[in-house]
């Protein structure tokens, strides 16, 4: 990490150049007077207090990796605490463009600080230069508190074989077998047989049906306990059951209203001890209703003490993707950055989206999930299929 007057610059573990400007640098014409002293900061001057209106930014990088796909975005802080992933409706404009574009959803990062994407673009140097005029947050404007513009290169997910390995040792695979695996294989729905204890983590590692058909239990490539439950803990008051092939379970749910609710108990033997697990919801839709699904979707715990909601779509939100002068820009991202809240595809034409969280201890007890899913605006859930909800470490 190095910080070159209100530039911040590092390296990630892929060898490529990370770059943040400060908004100090980015508003060399603008107003100076909302500039907030801040001990967090990367930057002696601190944060700038976003105040109501216009904000024109000139920003240009000098350190990024060529040939590499980034992401643009805002870095700031709430004054006050919220929700992990929060709507806030930024309204932007490139210079030269005509169409506003609006970045619906900021999340929180593992340093504390909160971004939300602006654009995407594949870098041809290291210079990028870029003029952009802010036209103001929704009403939590005068709660942000601007850090800067950063340039993070888009992660890139490769898949690996975990059964690649030069050991055929039993001792080697028990080592990355749960210690209870042997009473778990007898909780399948089918007879299991193995000989060795590579195939018994071959078979638990891709996983099988338990509970009569409605869960699926498997194991991630860190040997913790995955499982997924069927739509049948989705409670609504109209929903039909579909029959789909390319379902892990008999039955699908497809919704046809407004509202629906999780309310399930996650046993303790189906968990690894000392765990951060995410709850994520598999579902799909067709392409022509596929408007009815943009909006944002309110999630929260129905039996919470303190009203703690969060908000995700089923629908990813378009992020403006800058190309090349001689090209006409889009709003398709090549990547889409894993963040909560935004969804992510599957196999078999599945998306997911992450809508819980909790963490396990050492002595696992049982896990109360009861979520209620609350449209926003003019999003329907009239028409959705979804297969269940997959619970895996995050």
């Amino acid at each position: 990490m190095l910080i070159l007057y209100n530039k911040w610059f590092s390296v990630n573990k892929n060898g490529e150049n990370c770059e943040m400007i400060s908004f100090v640098e980015c508003l060399k014409s603008g107003p100076r007077n909302s500039w907030m002293p801040l001990n967090e900061s990367r930057f002696a001057l601190g944060t700038y207090r976003f105040k109501y209106g216009k904000l024109k930014t000139h920003v240009k990088s000098q350190f990024l990796s060529p040939l590499t796909t980034y992401s643009v975005n805002l870095v700031f802080k709430f004054c006050y605490v919220m929700s992990k992933w929060q709507p806030i409706y930024l309204r932007y404009i490139l210079q030269g463009e005509t169409k506003t574009s609006v970045s619906y959803l900021a999340y929180e990062r593992e340093d504390g600080w909160w971004a939300c994407e602006l654009f995407q673009f594949t870098s041809d140097s290291r210079i990028v230069d870029l003029e952009i005029m802010f036209d103001g947050f929704n009403i939590f404007y005068y709660l942000i508190e601007v850090e800067g513009i950063e340039f993070q290169p888009l992660e890139k997910v490769e898949d690996k074989d975990d059964n690649q390995s030069i050991s055929d040792l039993d001792g080697y695979w028990e080592e990355k077998l749960p210690t209870d695996y042997e009473d778990i294989m007898k909780w399948s729905t089918n007879i299991m047989q193995w000989t060795t204890k590579k195939e018994a983590y071959s078979i638990i590692r891709k996983g099988f049906l338990i509970d009569d058909g409605e869960m699926w239990f498997s194991l991630d490539k860190n040997g913790k306990k995955c499982h997924m439950l069927s739509a049948a803990y989705i409670e609504s008051w109209n929903k039909d059951h579909l029959y789909l092939s390319e379902s892990r379970f008999k039955e699908a749910t497809l919704l046809r209203n407004t509202r629906f609710t999780i309310d399930c108990e996650i046993g303790s033997d189906l968990l690894s001890p000392q765990t951060t697990y995410a709850a994520y919801l598999v579902y799909k839709y067709l392409p022509e209703n596929q408007s009815r699904f943009e909006g944002l979707v309110e999630v929260g715990e129905i039996y919470g003490s303190d009203n703690y909601c969060w908000y995700m779509y089923l629908v990813s939100p378009s992020t403006p993707v800058i190309r090349p002068k001689s090209d006409q820009n889009t709003h398709n991202p090549v990547h889409r950055p894993k963040i909560k809240g935004i969804p992510q595809h599957r196999n078999g034409g599945w998306m997911e989206v992450q809508i819980w969280e909790f963490q396990t201890a050492a002595t696992i007890e049982m896990i109360h999930m009861n979520l209620q899913f609350t449209p926003c605006g003019d999003t329907r859930f009239v028409g959705l299929v979804i297969q269940g909800f997959d619970v895996r470490p995050v």
